[in-house]
């Protein structure tokens, strides 16, 4: 019996689809979700919250062509393929063809594709965002 082991379980499936990594941080605050994240992220779900990165060079959120945001998004830069109902705060801000932006966007550059929808106010940051010495963006940063 001594070489007779069974072999420990094992969970069949695919392909990871979903990495949540230690720079992610989820708060539910009064059924509000405050997904914050320091590096860049893809996002191709639902998210009925605020998605809201750092502004550090290297944090870059791309909302994928399927997804739902149902709240704001600030990141240093933002790409918006889906649809979002919210504000959208960035350095630079890019709006593809198949976005829907429902709400104002506050930007330094911003980029607007042909055939996208957007719904709301411009705002134009002249001298960039102020961060906190973490680099961590605040929506109190984005005019309201």
């Amino acid at each position: 019996m001594l070489f007779n082991r069974r072999k420990p379980a094992r969970i069949e499936g695919g392909a990871l689809n979903t990495l949540i990594d230690q720079s992610v941080e989820l708060t539910v605050n009064q059924g509000s979700i405050l997904f914050r994240f320091e590096k860049s992220l893809r996002f191709d779900g639902t998210l009925n919250g605020t998605l809201q990165g750092t502004l550090k060079k290297d944090c870059v959120l791309v909302i994928g062509p399927k997804a739902v945001i149902n709240g704001n998004v600030l990141a240093q830069g933002v790409v918006v393929l889906g649809t979002v109902r919210g504000n959208v705060s960035g350095e630079y801000v890019e709006i593809r063809e198949s976005a829907r932006v429902t709400g104002d966007i506050t930007y330094v550059r911003v980029e607007i594709h042909q055939g996208s929808h957007v719904q709301g106010r411009m705002f134009r940051v002249e001298d960039g965002y102020k961060s906190e010495e973490s680099g961590i963006a605040s929506m109190d940063d984005a005019p309201s």
